[in-house]
Order: structure tokens, then C-alpha cells, then sequence
């Protein structure tokens, strides 16, 4: 089945796939809006149908407004299942005569909640297709949802999953502003190291529903363009500061020519002027049902190790006389 991957479509309006989400939003304004919702910055309007479907929304989502949209979803009508149909039989026959054959499904009706209240919350039939660089699926609640735009009974979620293609103009700016690094950072470069008893992560997404999800901790390229994607100011630490740092070690270093401090973990780095201290946070995590943690987040470098942890209060001690400021703490329980 031809399926034209440059663009999605709402009600005939043809949005192509490396839009932002700021850019969209006028193309949609003679459309009657809702409320965003939770999660990544979204635009909801009304939307009569999607592949011979009638549905009652369309959502489309991106990290940021001037970040290309990534997913659209749609909020589909109830359709009454005919003679020993299941509820997920209308959808998936029509879908198939416009898609072809799903690549995978899977039936979950087993899993509905005894109460009927509940059912609706619940998906009990799930389905997808991949057409080069988009990803389609199929979700069918096991009750209907009363949404604002109306009553639905299933979503149709399309996801754009060639992250290195999407990102190409973001990276090759954050690949600039790396390279520009390297007349900063020199071999002799002046690294304090803050020890931690818990290995630090590289910052990457996993889509599990890719054939290799994991095939990104080999990728560097991939994991540099998901960084463009969905940080602002996070980047990849050159190789003479990833040469100089263990897994659970912290780097700690000046930048004059930024008026910055630059903070890194062995694959990721964040610069720190003296007029951001609002952008770091320490968190206490007491126990619960969990032993507890602490956590310092600078602007959007994550680091994690055991409570009271010594060298994570050294590194906020290092950064409060620095900025010449007390770094906000907050506590919270782990559960």
C-alpha cells in the first residue's frame, strides 16, 4: 500500500513532517481549538476524519514550539460493532483497506477491568504500520472516553521515527557550537572531578517499538540528533573531557570565554552563566518505598547518586560559592 510519508493531513489540510509546532499553529486557527493537555507542548483541533474514520480531534505534539512536530493523534468516533464483531473489528477493516495489512496487532481483552467505569481507560486492541519513516498505530479503549471534543473509542496515533532526518538543521547548529568548543577546551584544561557511587547514563530515548531500540548506545550520530531534538542547551562533552572521566565521575570546569561554567558527565555537558542559578535544583529524595536518592539538576544535565551523597553536596557547595548564590533544594519521597 502507497502511503505518501511527507505530510499528515487534517479534514484535506496537508501539514508536511519537519513543520514546528509554532509554524502550524496559524495553519489550524480557522479551526475550532481545545485545550492543550499535559506532556510535550500540543495544538488540539477539531477534525472530522482520518482514513475513512470519522473522528472528533487531532492533537499534534513536538518538544517545543520551534521544534518539528514528531506525533499526531486522533480521537476517533464510536462505531457499533456489527453481528459478533469486537469492538476493534470496524476500525482495524477499515484501516486495512486504506493501509493494507497491519504489521503487527495484539489482543488484550483479557486485561478489562471487571467494572465498566473502568473499562474506558483501558486498551483492549492494539495495531500498527510502518511506512518508511512514519509510524502508524491503531490503540481501541475497552469503554467510550467523553472527551471535550466529544465521545471517542480509539486513537490513531502517527509518529514521524527517523529522528536523525527530522533533526538535521538543529544538529548541524549544535554540531557548530561543538566544534566551537574545542578552541576552548584544551588538553591542559583545568578539571575538577566529583566521584559519585552510582554510574551516570548518557541522555537518550528509547522507542521500543523500534526493531533495535538499543541500537542508539552504539550510535553516537543518533543519540547527538535526539539531543537536538529535545534539549535546548544540553550537548555532547568533546573527547578530551570524555578522556578524562569514569562513568560515575562529575567534571567541573571553567569557561571564561562564555562567562560560563561548564558541568558534564562523561557523554554530556551543560554551560552555567552566573545569572542562571534558578536553573538548578537539588533534590533530596527521602526514603519510602524506595531507599531514597539524591538528585541535581542543572538546567537540563541530570545527576543521580545514593542519599547523602558527599559529592554531590561538594559539587552544590562548589557552584554556591561560584555564582555566589544558594542553589534551591526541594525534598520529595520515593515512592
Amino acid at each position: 500500500m502507497n502511503i505518501d510519508t511527507a505530510y499528515f493531513e487534517i479534514d484535506g489540510l496537508k501539514i508536511e513532517w519537519g513543520t514546528t509546532l509554532g509554524k502550524a499553529l496559524p495553519m489550524v486557527e480557522n479551526i475550532k481549538q481545545f485545550e492543550p493537555v499535559g506532556g510535550w507542548p500540543n495544538v488540539r483541533c477539531k477534525c472530522k476524519g482520518v482514513f475513512g474514520l470519522a473522528a472528533n480531534e487531532c492533537e499534534m505534539r513536538a518538544p517545543f514550539e520551534d521544534r518539528p512536530i514528531l506525533q499526531v493523534t486522533y480521537e476517533l468516533a464510536p462505531i457499533k460493532a456489527g453481528f459478533l464483531e469486537k469492538r476493534h473489528s470496524p476500525y482495524l477493516k477499515q484501516l486495512e483497506k486504506v493501509l493494507g495489512k497491519a504489521s503487527k496487532t495484539e489482543s488484550m481483552y483479557s486485561e478489562l477491568p471487571l467494572k465498566k467505569e473502568y473499562a474506558s481507560g483501558t486498551v483492549v486492541y492494539s495495531a500498527k504500520w510502518v511506512f518508511d519513516d512514519v509510524r502508524i498505530s491503531l490503540s481501541v479503549y475497552g469503554g467510550t472516553r467523553n472527551e471535550e471534543s466529544g465521545p471517542c473509542a480509539a486513537g490513531l496515533f502517527i509518529d514521524y521515527i527517523n529522528e536523525i532526518k527530522i533533526s538535521e538543521s538543529y544538529r548541524q547548529s549544535t554540531a557548530v557550537f561543538e566544534s566551537e568548543l574545542s578552541n576552548f577546551i584544551k588538553a591542559d584544561i583545568s578539571l575538577k572531578k566529583y566521584k559519585l557511587k552510582t554510574k551516570q547514563r548518557p541522555f537518550r530515548i528509547i522507542d521500543y517499538a523500534l526493531e533495535n531500540p538499543f541500537r542508539i548506545d552504539q550510535d553516537n550520530e543518533w543519540r547527538a540528533c535526539q539531543m537536538a531534538l529535545y534539549k535546548r542547551e544540553l550537548y555532547q562533552a568533546p573527547p578530551i573531557i570524555q578522556s578524562k572521566l569514569q562513568d560515575d565521575e562529575i567534571g567541573y570546569f571553567a569557561v571564561p570565554e562564555l562567562n560560563s561554567i561548564g558541568i558534564c558527565n562523561k557523554w554530556d555537558m551543560v554551560f552555567l552563566r552566573p545569572d542562571q542559578e534558578n536553573e538548578i535544583v537539588f533534590w533530596d529524595i527521602l526514603p519510602a518505598r524506595g531507599s531514597g536518592a539524591n538528585e541535581l539538576n542543572v538546567k537540563e544535565l541530570k545527576i543521580h547518586d545514593q542519599r547523602l551523597s558527599s559529592a554531590i553536596s561538594r559539587l552544590v557547595s562548589q557552584i554556591e560559592d561560584d555564582l555566589k548564590k544558594p542553589v534551591e533544594q526541594r525534598q520529595a519521597y520515593d515512592d
